[in-house]
Parts: structure tokens; C-alpha cells; sequence
């Protein structure tokens, strides 16, 4: 989405109060949500932490903790 028509989408989200309004909300958090987390997914400090690991839809993510591990209590 375009600078103008992110700004014709703010402008629209003033009528909070209408149904229009709160569907303009939406869309404009919608579009901000890309850039939003694009942004942090490369800015974040978890990025020196952690791997990413990227599944394909409907992967599951299996992560094996050592047996010594699951069974120790915490006290």
C-alpha cells in the first residue's frame, strides 16, 4: 500500500463510532502489521539468541529436551 492511500485509510479511522470507521481501523492496523513486524523481525535482540526456524504450513516444530532435563524438579 501506497503512502496515500495509507494516509486516505488513517484519515478514515477518525469515525471510530461508525461501522466504516472501525472497519478502517482494521484495514489500517492490517497494513501496518506487515511493515511492523518486518521491521522487528530484523531490529530484535532475540535474533542474536535464538535461530530462526521457518515451517511451512502445517509443520510442527519439534524441539527433544534430554531426559535428565525433563524429569529434574525445581524446588
Amino acid at each position: 500500500m501506497d503512502r496515500k492511500e495509507m494516509q486516505k485509510l488513517f484519515k478514515a479511522t477518525a469515525a471510530i463510532n461508525t461501522p466504516e470507521g472501525i472497519a478502517a481501523y482494521r484495514a489500517f492496523a492490517a497494513a501496518l502489521t506487515t511493515p511492523i513486524l518486518q521491521k522487528l523481525e530484523l531490529d530484535s535482540i532475540m535474533r542474536s539468541l535464538f535461530a530462526v526456524e521457518r515451517l511451512g504450513p502445517g509443520a510442527q516444530a519439534s524441539y527433544p529436551v534430554a531426559k535428565s532435563l525433563a524429569t529434574t524438579i525445581v524446588i
